[in-house]
C-alpha cells in the first residue's frame, strides 16, 4: 500500500494518486483466478459429469488440492475452456 503525504500535494495530485492506486488494486483483483468445486464447475459450464471427466482426462482441467479442503478444486479459467456440444432437437 502506498502512503500519500497530504501536506505537500494539491487536490488534483491527490485524486490522481488515488485513481492510480485504485486502478492497480483492481488489476490485481481481476488477475486472481477463482477456485470452483466440481458442482460449481458443472453449473457454470452446463456440462455433464462425463464431459467434465473427459476434460480432466484430456488435461484441459487439472484438479487442485487446497489445504483444509477434502474436495478437489478447479480453476475457473480452465473450466471455461470446456466445450459443451448440444444435441440438435429434431421435430
Amino acid at each position: 500500500m502506498e502512503t500519500i503525504l497530504l501536506q505537500s500535494i494539491t487536490v488534483d495530485e491527490f485524486m490522481d494518486k488515488v485513481r492510480a492506486i485504485i486502478k492497480e488494486e483492481l488489476k490485481i483483483a481481476l488477475q486472481q483466478d477463482q477456485l470452483l468445486t466440481k458442482e460449481g464447475a458443472l453449473k457454470i459450464t452446463g456440462a455433464s459429469s462425463a464431459v467434465f471427466l473427459k476434460a480432466i482426462e484430456q488435461g484441459i482441467v487439472k484438479p487442485q488440492l487446497v489445504k483444509g479442503r477434502k474436495k478437489a478444486m478447479y480453476l475457473e479459467s480452465e473450466v471455461l475452456k470446456i466445450e459443451v456440444r448440444r444435441r440438435r432437437v429434431v421435430s
